[in-house]
């Protein structure tokens, strides 16, 4: 087969336990295949996946720290101590700041001081200099959200200015830790929640169901109904944006967060759906990731991500359209750039065949903008099958962005080239990285060898059909039961099926979509 070429695999399915599925849940037989093909080993699992829900979630109280930082949180506000909030310029950070912002704001009337750092000029995470400032504005409580992790010396920093850091995050966690006040991550080995894959902004909503626990428990708090499924919309928005698994937690978060939109948007949620041209009475999930994601990262990744968080929380419609016609341009912008640099990439590729072949390509360009090395690198990937890394030049150092396929740890191939790094961080799937010009022919050489060590073989991935259907025997109860295992995303893709024989004439519709006559 031609190394481009991909084959078509049909997933297994047992026909008579099928049947026993489709009757015990009440699902057409095609929906009861696509469910043991997925591997819903008895109808139990199978029935939680259709029909989850928040009430059956891990109690947030085995989050490690959880309990620490709400009475630390509720305490500050209570004592008047200045909070403030340090996000990240993502989906995942702004969202997570937003929630934590507005649960504040609404249930114990305090607005919360909220810092974003900037992309360009600051980069991701924690910095001494944002530290000092912060401190020199007299912060008494340090919140992070989707970042710190691995920030030992910025926290201990903090530590020196006598500010209390509180950790809500879901990146690897750092050996030795950051010596923060409360560090609130599934990744911690001292972390007994079992479902490992939140998103930061899943974290933070956690937190705010113990931080309404205690406050049920005070006898002075006299103030509106506690409901952290407010903000469930922004959870579902920052989780399907920063690609977390839309499994168990995650999916029940996503599918009421995506009900909540359904049933009536917050402003800046309903003004983004109108610039975006999405019908807010049918929003998916893959709306969140394609339409309404980029166009709040555009911001941290050309501009100020702040504009994404005012826009979340604010309350002003004249603000709220204006706010929302800036993301827009700025994602127009971004795409121009993206098609750019991508181009630029593939023709490196062309230009030098032996980085096609390599276990990982490491790519870099001079004037590429490292806002939208990212999202170049997943570009990369879906064309070349293999881990890809984008590195902007930046003065005399790279700065970029990795991007992994299934089967490759792309952090653990960055613990193996640590040494040719000035700093990286990230998790299996995606990870940021500096490094020295002068380093890059050893770094390139040192990931090849390190990814080499996880998978042998690279290869156009096989494209897995969930099953094989007779078109003119579906019927509409085949295509609710389908539309019924969404929300889909990652590791829930949407469903995939064959059909052979089918005879017509191929017509291409706007939007990359297929019509067969």
């Amino acid at each position: 087969m031609d190394r481009h070429q991909r084959e078509w695999i049909v997933r297994p399915a047992d026909d008579t336990l099928a049947g026993t599925y489709a009757r015990t849940l009440g699902v057409t037989p095609l929906v009861a295949r696509i469910l043991l093909a997925r591997g819903m080993s008895d109808a139990s699992e199978a029935d939680r996946f259709l029909n989850g829900s928040l009430a059956q979630m891990p109690d947030p109280a085995q989050i490690a720290d959880i309990s620490r930082a709400a009475t630390r949180i509720i305490d500050a506000i209570r004592g008047g101590e200045k909070i403030t909030i340090y996000g990240d310029y993502d989906v995942d950070g702004v969202t997570s700041s937003a929630v934590l912002w507005l649960f504040c704001r609404d249930h114990l009337g305090v607005e919360l001081d909220c810092y974003i750092p900037h992309r360009l000029t600051e980069g991701y995470g924690l910095n001494m200099g944002a530290i000092d400032a912060l401190a020199e504005q007299g912060t008494q409580v340090l919140v992070t959200v989707d970042n710190g992790s691995s920030a030992i010396k910025e926290v201990a920093r903090a530590v020196e200015h006598g500010m209390d850091t509180i950790i809500i995050d879901h990146h690897q966690v750092s050996d030795p830790e950051p010596p923060a006040f409360a560090h609130l991550n599934p990744h911690r080995k001292s972390c007994e929640f079992p479902y490992k894959g939140l998103a930061a902004v899943g974290v933070a909503f956690m937190l705010l169901i113990e931080m309404r626990r205690q406050l049920r428990q005070a006898d002075w708090y006299d103030g509106p109904a506690l409901r952290p499924d407010r903000y469930l919309d922004l959870v579902a928005l920052g989780t399907v944006a920063d690609v977390a698994p839309l499994t168990e937690v995650n999916r029940a978060i996503v599918r009421h967060g995506i009900g909540a939109m359904q049933r009536g948007a917050r402003l800046g949620m309903h003004a983004l759906m109108e610039v975006s041209k999405v019908n807010p009475g049918a929003i998916t999930a893959r709306d969140l990731g394609f339409r309404l994601g980029p166009r709040i990262n555009a911001a941290g990744r050309l501009a100020d991500a702040a504009d994404g968080f005012h826009l979340l929380v604010g309350d002003d419609r004249a603000q709220a359209e204006t706010l929302a016609e800036a993301l827009n341009a700025q994602n127009l912008k971004r795409r121009a750039i993206e098609k750019r640099m991508t181009q630029q990439a593939k023709e490196q590729v062309e230009a030098q065949p032996d980085l096609a072949t390599s276990a990982a390509m490491v790519l870099a360009g001079e004037d590429w903008h490292p806002g939208v090395v990212g999202i170049v690198a997943s570009r990369m990937v879906d064309s070349f099958h293999r881990p890809a890394i984008m590195l902007a030049r930046d003065g005399d150092r790279y700065r970029g962005s990795a991007r992994s396929v299934p089967g490759v740890d792309i952090k653990a191939a960055l613990d193996l080239c640590a040494d040719h790094l000035q700093k990286y961080g990230g998790h299996v799937g995606a990870a940021g990285l500096s490094l020295s010009v002068d380093a890059l022919p050893a770094f390139r050489s040192a990931l090849a060898e390190a990814v080499s060590q996880q998978l042998d073989h690279f290869g156009p991935a096989a494209i897995r059909a969930d099953a094989e259907v007779d078109l003119t025997a579906l019927g509409p109860a085949d295509v609710a039961g389908l539309e019924a295992l969404g929300p889909f995303g990652e590791q829930n893709p949407t469903i995939k099926l064959i059909a052979r024989g089918v005879r017509g004439r191929p017509r291409a519709l706007r939007g990359g979509h297929l019509k067969i006559d």
